[in-house]
């Protein structure tokens, strides 16, 4: 029996929702060796099937964990079969969220944004490191995004905010 493991993942693998190419790699055990690969479905092998690395597309995966996803066992010259060797592919998805905020008033203070999950990045007109500032953004409607990155994964979600302008009265008369 040939005894091997993982090259470029750990286990579980954490792969991106609607992923197309992920890589999974076994070291090479040289000439004559042929590697057999299964995917649990919905992932697909897209190039590699009997080489030591194949690409897989997880695009229709939904998020969760799927036991046993990637397997692999190498046959040698003389027809002896290694052990297989499994690894659990995690798909991350993060949806994450905006508190409402607005509307303002062009002269309005700077405010607090607030994300979940929390340690996101903003931007968009008007914002200033993790504020929004109806002083600097000017009056009308902006998009506000927040980005979280986690595991190599980005996942984003956006929000309007409308500033509106400070009436102005003209001089009161006397009739």
């Amino acid at each position: 029996m040939i005894s091997y493991g993982q090259l470029t993942t750990t286990n579980p693998d954490t792969v991106c929702i609607n992923t197309s190419g992920s890589i999974y790699q076994v070291p090479s055990l040289g000439a004559g060796y042929t590697y057999t690969w299964t995917v649990l479905a919905p992932g697909v092998i897209t190039s590699g099937a009997g080489t030591n690395s194949i690409n897989v597309n997880w695009s229709a995966a939904g998020p969760g964990l799927i036991t046993n996803a990637v397997t692999v066992f190498a046959t040698g010259p003389g027809g002896c079969v290694s052990t297989p060797v499994n690894l659990n592919v995690v798909i991350l998805q993060i949806n994450p969220t905006i508190t409402s905020i607005g509307p303002f008033c062009s002269n309005d203070p700077c405010v607090n944004l607030v994300g979940t999950p929390a340690g996101g990045t903003w931007s968009g007109t008007g914002v200033v490191g993790n504020q929004f500032c109806p002083t600097t953004s000017g009056v009308g409607t902006f998009n506000i995004t927040y980005t979280v990155t986690q595991n190599g994964c980005t996942f984003t979600t956006t929000t309007s905010v409308t500033v509106n302008p400070i009436p102005v009265l003209s001089p009161i008369q006397h009739n």
